[in-house]
């Protein structure tokens, strides 16, 4: 029987094998084994069992609707396209050549830029994310048979008609048959596609082990074996032929992989490891989000609450002691507010509070700072202002507030009593300067309301706002 140990060593040995065979063969037999027509039958075979691996994961897709085996179907399709032709340009071959090229070294570049291509779409289309359009049901309903096909057509086309007139192609073979950039660049794009998602699949089989996940991992990593020994190999080398078979087995475990989840009860399953801790970092980071707001500001206005707003201006206090700058603190409680919320309801006063928080934001500076404090109780931060200035936002709160407002077809009239302390003036602590600005509040309330006071002036202000 075969333990999550036992196939754990197996997978390591199909990986590492490769590299000690590499490493015989390079030590052992350096011989080339220059057989073109022997490279022709051997692709065009491993060509074959690339479409039966995409029609397999074909057959996959459409029983459990996994959208990456839809993927992995159209890179081995491609690869069937791309390794055919890679055969059909096979240099030297005895029986004559399919298509003409103007010198032996194009001959040479299409050739190599075929084999490349092939092991490029691969990797591309098993780098292409699990759930691209996880929730995109009109670009999911042309996941089927007919693109597959038309895919088949359009690549084997274009290729085809580019034969005609092989000078079109990028050239990957140099006259010296070293690489050009182009084609370096190619082989490490592919080492990157697949060395990322190996380590994708990786994390999704420590997390949770599946079979068919195990299989994509080998195979990308016989896939990686391939492109690094074609790198470093010379054409017809016995190293060079071993890069072949590593390819035609990567996918052959592949497909074994994609049988098994179509035969067997465990179905291909992806986690995704990193994804899923970016998911839960920022659900973390929404959930602090709203911790925080829960904790510093009012359900109702989205103003500070009175916690926050005390130890925001304690901060504030500190800062402006140390700069030896002056700020005040202004006490607003509304004017007959209770009775708006026994003659119309609470969800009117409500919608009422709500307004007039908007109101006084929009009277502040962006730096100053506003709570609620009770039911109808507001604290200002103003900071940086001057008496002339405390006594412009002062008139204009009172001027706003007081306008009628209609809610829900009810006309409701406010209007607000506030105190005002300066800070150093009035005290040195938040405690100090709250007490005053309450007990200068207070004096309007005597006075007749909807006025404003500051404390220091010990004084109402001689242009009273309107009465009510």
């Amino acid at each position: 029987m075969l333990t999550k140990k036992r196939i754990s060593i197996i997978s390591l040995l199909i990986i590492v094998l490769p590299a000690f065979i590499y490493l015989y063969l390079n030590n052992f037999r350096t011989e080339l084994i220059i057989n073109g027509d022997l490279h022709f039958y051997y692709v065009i075979f491993s060509s074959a069992i690339a479409i039966l691996v995409g029609l397999a994961s074909y057959l996959e897709y459409k029983k459990n609707k996994v959208e990456k085996i839809f993927y992995i179907s159209i890179g081995f399709i491609g690869v069937g396209v791309f390794y055919t032709f890679h055969a059909l340009v096979t240099p030297n071959m005895t029986f004559g050549q399919f298509f003409e090229f103007p010198d032996m070294i194009s001959n040479i570049s299409a050739f190599v830029l075929f084999g490349d291509l092939s092991r490029f779409w691969l990797a591309l289309m098993m780098f292409v994310p699990d759930n691209m359009f996880e929730q995109r049901y009109q670009i999911k309903k042309y996941f089927n048979g007919y693109v597959l096909l038309i895919l088949f057509i359009i690549l084997s086309g274009s290729v085809y008609f580019g034969l005609l007139t092989p000078e079109i192609f990028p050239v990957f073979k140099n006259d010296d048959l070293t690489d050009t950039n182009l084609a370096i660049i190619t082989k490490v794009a592919t080492l990157l596609f697949l060395g990322i998602n190996s380590l994708k699949y990786y994390y999704s089989y420590k997390a949770k082990q599946n079979i068919t996940i195990l299989s994509f991992i080998i195979g990308l990593c016989l896939i990686m074996e391939t492109v690094i020994i074609f790198m470093i190999s010379k054409p017809w080398s016995s190293n060079w032929w071993l890069a072949h078979n590593l390819f035609l087995m990567s996918y052959i475990v592949i497909g074994l992989g994609v049988l098994y989840s179509y035969f067997d009860k465990q179905k291909y399953e992806y986690f995704d490891v990193l994804g899923q801790i970016n998911r839960y970092t920022k659900l973390l980071e929404e959930k602090n989000i709203k911790l925080n707001q829960l904790a510093n500001y009012d359900a109702l206005t989205g103003l500070s609450n009175r916690s926050h707003f005390i130890t925001t201006t304690e901060e504030y206090i500190k800062k402006a002691s140390i700069e030896n700058t002056t700020f005040a603190l202004m006490f607003i409680d509304l004017d007959h507010f209770k009775t708006i919320n026994d003659k119309y309801g609470h969800q009117v006063g409500d919608e009422l509070l709500k307004i007039i928080s908007k109101k006084i934001i929009s009277i502040i500076k962006s730096n100053d700072m506003a709570a609620r404090i009770g039911g109808d109780e507001f604290l200002l931060l103003l900071k940086n202002v001057s008496r002339i200035e405390i006594d412009a936002i002062s008139k204009r709160i009172l001027e706003r507030l007081t306008e009628p407002m209609v809610i829900d077809g009810n006309t409701c009239r406010v209007g607000a009593s506030i105190g005002i302390s300066i800070f150093p003036d009035n005290g040195n602590t938040i405690d100090e300067l709250i007490s005053k600005s309450d007990e200068a509040m207070y004096r309007v309330k005597k006075e007749g309301r909807n006025n404003y006071m500051i404390l220091s002036q010990q004084k109402k202000n001689p242009n009273p706002g309107h009465q009510i």
